[in-house]
């Protein structure tokens, strides 16, 4: 349990054996949605409930940490890394099964992607906040491909220019909350790249290649084929818990 909780905890090395956990654990997971499509689009609001309830259940389990063992930092802890602020897009779109939800969710949650290839300062996945970052990546990635599955629900050009005017947001509260706590949301003070670059250069930089990653996400997102359900299920999948509790 010690080593559960314990705040000192090493980073997990590139390409480790917790590393790979994490990339195997996502992995045969996408691979059982690709799989049974039909079973998934039969239980939507049961698969729905249990991203939504794993969901919750990692951001109490983040947040208890920080306050009662780690220490609340506010240059680390608030839900403020693209990571938390996606997972709580997704949480919102479970609970309403709005799409323009589901589409920030899904272009913001293109970076889970680049973070399960290379992982920035994450602890063992043995340990609370390695299985944190688990959860949290894995619905992120996780829960468009449901809705694809069970809704076909694809993501749109406009939906691009939306989300990406909202991160252009984010990312000026990030500037602004990253000067007066010496924080490092978005990896902007310990970056894993491009470390000598000027910091105002290299934040243009990170928002022309999160331009880049949303139009790369959205064109194989648009390739990947998508067979929809039933109407009745269509109807269930894309009213969120609201129309089935």
């Amino acid at each position: 349990m010690n080593s559960f909780l314990d705040p000192l905890a090493p980073y997990i090395p590139l390409f480790g054996a917790d590393h790979l956990l994490a990339l195997g654990t996502v992995l045969a997971a996408l691979a059982l949605l690709l799989a049974f499509r039909r079973q998934v689009r039969n239980h939507a609001p049961v698969l729905r409930w249990g991203f939504l309830m794993f969901a919750l259940v990692q951001q109490v389990a983040l947040y208890s940490y920080q306050v009662f063992v780690a220490g609340w930092d506010w240059g680390d802890s608030l839900p403020l890394h693209i990571s938390r602020v996606t997972t709580l897009i997704l949480i919102a779109y479970l609970i309403t099964g709005r799409r323009t939800v589901l589409e920030v969710g899904f272009y913001f949650g293109l970076y889970a992607y680049a973070t399960f290839v290379y992982p920035q300062r994450i602890q063992p996945m043995d340990h609370l906040m390695g299985w944190s970052f688990l959860v949290s990546h894995a619905v992120t990635i996780l829960v468009p491909v449901f809705a694809g599955i069970a809704d076909g629900w694809r993501p749109t050009v406009r939906g691009l220019w939306r989300s990406y005017a909202w991160f252009l947001a984010y990312f000026g509260v990030v500037l602004a909350v990253n000067a007066l706590t010496d924080g490092n949301y978005f990896y902007l003070k310990f970056r894993p790249f491009l470390q000598s670059l000027p910091a105002p250069l290299y934040w243009l930089a990170a928002c022309a290649a999160t331009l880049a990653l949303m139009w790369i996400g959205y064109a194989v997102a648009r390739r990947i084929p998508v067979q929809r359900g039933v109407q009745g299920t269509d109807v269930t999948a894309r009213g969120g818990l609201s129309t089935t509790s």
